[in-house]
């Protein structure tokens, strides 16, 4: 399709919507407005958690194509099977985990180098997020000198369980649960009942980890360079959910592979493209990967505006769906608001 021809097409599409667009008035209630892809924003009456997680969530997002990278930290150096959790959580990275750090460091410099050279723009720095764990900090050593370390990609809190197979050196691929079923049965009938809310005892539960990546969230949506998050497996499971399109109480089946990238690209239509590169570092400065693809839509932990309307909790009059794609729903809390859309 030409410019020209996208051109009215595009004229063509807005003046369907006008036909049968509704807009919302402030007498009606609390509403937010998203005007040209959130490059304008308007909201009426938002408050509380709306005006806290919704509003930021509208703002950030973007229609760039930027890779987003998600990655298990590298392996450590002790047996985690063997020592306190203490011990665990400062543990640094074996010759192995170096060595997938270096591979890493490649990859990363590598994928960059593309992405730049294809949008023709001026290269800026990857933007670097980890958890507080010594391991994390350590595998992005080769990346970036300069990086943002935040608790919020720090792994589950597994309470008076800690311990076991279930933590930061997880040695397989996902959550095993066979470790929890024989040590502390009577808990993991329980947990069994609702593996995303049932909290560990004195610790957190899947729901607890994913508001607390809320902000986390919001920061990788709103950046226009590329994105690389290491962090440990409950808390990518949980954003893998999220670009995956995952129903988010199904994360903890993801499995989350070491030494691989998950890379994320996001498309035009709302969604994502994700791909996972298993990375083997053939010579000093050189990567190769094994690509596996597979594509998912943006808010799988963002229920659709649209479904709103008839509930009491606001007016939505929308024709399509928002380019959100929803609302931030991983509060676990209603969204009392309406929305339109201003093309």
């Amino acid at each position: 399709m030409s410019l020209e021809e996208a051109l009215v097409d595009i004229k063509a599409r807005v003046a369907k919507y006008e036909e049968v667009y509704e807009t919302v008035q402030d007498c009606e209630g609390s509403y937010i407005k998203v005007f040209d892809l959130s490059s304008k924003i308007m909201a009426s009456h938002c408050y509380g958690r709306m005006s806290k997680s919704v509003m930021p969530f509208m703002m950030a997002i973007h229609i760039g194509a930027r890779p987003i990278w998600l990655v298990r930290a590298g392996s450590g150096e002790i047996d985690s099977q063997s020592l306190g959790e203490g011990e665990r959580m400062l543990s640094h990275l074996s010759a192995a985990g170096e060595h997938f750090a270096r591979s890493l460091a490649a990859f990363i410099d590598e994928r960059s180098e593309r992405y730049w050279n294809t949008t023709g723009k001026e290269k800026e720095p990857t933007f670097v997020f980890t958890s507080t764990m010594p391991r994390s900090v350590e595998s992005v050593c080769h990346v970036t000198d300069s990086h943002e370390q935040t608790a919020a990609l720090n792994p589950i809190d597994k309470g008076t369980l800690a311990g076991g197979r279930l933590d930061v050196e997880c040695r397989g691929d996902d959550s095993p649960q066979c470790d929890f079923e024989e040590r502390y049965p009577d808990w993991y009938t329980e947990w069994k009942s609702d593996l995303f809310r049932k909290r560990f005892p004195g610790g957190e539960s899947y729901m607890d980890v994913l508001k607390r990546l809320e902000s986390v969230l919001v920061e990788v949506e709103m950046s226009t360079r590329p994105v690389l998050i290491v962090s440990h497996v409950t808390v990518l499971q949980l954003l893998a959910a999220y670009f995956r399109g995952t129903p988010v109480e199904d994360a903890w089946k993801l499995a989350i592979p070491k030494n691989t990238v998950m890379e994320v690209t996001p498309t035009s239509g709302g969604g994502f493209v994700c791909e996972e590169h298993a990375l083997v570092l053939k010579e000093e400065g050189k990567t190769d990967s094994k690509p596996k693809g597979r594509t998912g839509k943006r808010g799988s932990w963002f229920p659709m505006i649209e479904q709103l309307s008839g509930n009491g909790m606001g007016h939505a009059t929308m024709p399509g769906t928002l380019s959100a794609k929803g609302l931030p729903a991983l509060l676990g809390v209603g969204v009392q608001a309406g929305a339109s859309m201003d093309q």
